[in-house]
């Protein structure tokens, strides 16, 4: 049986901030996860959350993606990564039963993946789909965005905390999304920071969570 290596990455949006925050540092360091690795997928999804928050990302629709008025930046959630972690390890072909958790996953059949490269490399397939596919103007969770879905999920303004697993499976396909609401509004257009609620990261075009 051919073996593969799946990269699970859960998010929550920001109506769960009531329900606790454990940062990098307190994370499990017996479950094949480092705070390197966790620090490596969070920069990254923070970094094109930057670009696409300041108008420097292609739409394949036409032009560029509209700027974010109140992109909230992401931290890395360690309760997230157990969610994530115990959902990689059934490596099931099906959805998971996360109501308040959204996922997207990479998989591929190098063995000896280095977690660090995959850090990079599945954010930035999950992020072309908006080059391949497209959003369109209305920066709206549409029919056609669907097939970006990976790419929304990412940009999905609420969608602020993170936390990733990584595990070795039977081939397979794993998927599932949320803060993907059809017809909503992937993040508020405007001048970046300037409808924040908290403190602004100029710089990066990023909000801090109150």
């Amino acid at each position: 049986m051919n073996t593969s290596v799946l990269f699970v990455l859960a998010f929550a949006a920001v109506c769960n901030t009531g329900l606790g925050f454990k940062p990098i540092g307190r994370c499990s360091s017996s479950n094949g996860m480092s705070d390197s690795v966790r620090q490596a997928f969070l920069d990254k999804h923070n970094e094109l959350r930057s670009k696409v928050a300041r108008g420097l990302e292609r739409d394949g629709a036409g032009g560029y993606a509209p700027k974010a008025s109140k992109m909230l930046k992401m931290v890395y959630d360690c309760d997230i990564e157990n969610s994530a972690m115990k959902n990689a390890q059934q490596c099931v072909f099906e959805h998971s039963d996360l109501d308040d958790l959204g996922e997207n996953i990479f998989m591929t059949s190098v063995l000896k993946y280095d977690k660090h490269k995959a850090a990079k490399e599945a954010a930035e397939s999950w992020w072309s789909e908006l080059q391949e596919y497209g959003v369109g103007k209305s920066n709206k969770f549409t029919d056609r965005a669907q097939q970006a879905g990976h790419y929304t999920q990412m940009a999905w303004e609420t969608s602020y905390k993170l936390g990733c697993a990584v595990q070795h499976c039977s081939d397979m396909t794993y998927i599932r999304r949320l803060g993907n609401w059809m017809d909503e509004l992937i993040y508020s257009t405007g001048e970046p920071c300037s409808e924040c609620t908290g403190q602004c990261i100029e710089g990066e075009g990023l909000c801090i969570v109150a």
